[in-house]
């Protein structure tokens, strides 16, 4: 088992200049909170949102690998599929403003990741992306956005199926549910000391910079204790530690993961990194311990 601390990017101010497109989407997204939604039930799938990226800097790739524990020739000329919110995230939120709900109560609830080739590191990268499902339940509404990886070649080598989750009206009654947690079987095969700047820095990776995250007296108005870790980030943190130690570090085994971010992972924290024999993965206190992220995981 390894024990890491995240650290803060080598150039974490440089990055600030390569997330554009992530800072002006939140922007619109903050905008179009203000503006009427059409009431209009949104048909599924809805329009495809196209895009053509130029590659990343080397310089992104390297500190966002370090930042997630992964080998730092693990991913050489490649792109790690875990940071698709770097560039899926704004074509998502385009895909999202169809619906009809403000983006500001949208709330990230899961993902499926899944790996069909690797994503070449100096080539454009193309994105699709559109909103495959939407589920209107009594109390919430349930949506899953499909953000669609690739190169000209070869359009679909990632697929990622984002669920998010809209609260419609408070639910009466039934009490409080209990906590989720980890299985008191599953196995500890990483720990992860996460600063109270963690947030912040996947911000500065990722573009992600939902005030959420790293500006702590926001947080605390929005009902958290403190700012509170990227759900994005408890996944990579888990595919990086699950390739480490149970892959020989070949990242080219890992192939898909699917998880759901049942707590809040608050800031500063310690968190632990467990996994099933049954293909289980949770992070969280620990075994038989609550959880903040539980899922399942597919390699070769």
């Amino acid at each position: 088992m390894t024990a890491l601390a995240t650290h803060p990017p080598k150039a974490a101010g440089s990055h600030v200049f390569r997330q554009g497109p992530c800072i002006w989407t939140l922007m619109s997204v903050g905008f179009g909170a203000m503006l009427p939604k059409s009431k209009k039930p949104m048909e599924t799938p809805g329009p495809e949102i196209s895009k053509t990226i130029a590659p990343l800097a080397s310089s992104l790739l390297s500190d966002y690998v370090a930042w997630t524990g992964g080998g730092p020739e693990a991913y050489d000329g490649f792109v790690p599929p875990h940071l698709f919110p770097q560039w899926g995230f704004p074509p998502m939120a385009v895909a999202l403003t169809s619906a009809p709900w403000p983006m500001t109560k949208i709330l990230n609830q899961g993902c499926r990741l899944e790996v069909h080739g690797r994503l070449p590191a100096d080539q454009p990268l193309s994105v699709k992306t559109f909103v495959s499902d939407i589920q209107e339940e009594e109390h919430k509404a349930r949506i899953t956005t499909r953000i669609i990886t690739g190169t000209a070649d070869q359009p679909e080598l990632l697929t990622a199926d984002v669920h998010a989750v809209v609260p419609l009206a408070k639910k009466k009654g039934g009490g409080k549910r209990e906590a989720p947690t980890i299985p008191s079987e599953a196995t500890e095969i990483g720990r992860v000391q996460l600063p109270a700047r963690a947030g912040l820095d996947f911000a500065l990776l990722t573009g992600d910079f939902n005030p959420i995250h790293w500006i702590s007296p926001y947080a605390k108005m929005a009902g958290f204790k403190n700012t509170i870790l990227h759900g994005f980030a408890s996944m990579a943190l888990s595919w990086e530690a699950i390739v480490r130690e149970r892959l020989d570090g070949d990242v080219t085994r890992m192939k898909a993961m699917d998880v759901r971010f049942v707590r809040p992972q608050i800031l500063p924290g310690e968190v632990s990194i467990c996994i099933g024999d049954d293909g289980s993965v949770g992070l969280g206190a620990g075994p038989g311990e609550r959880a903040t992220m539980l899922g399942t995981y597919e390699t070769t």
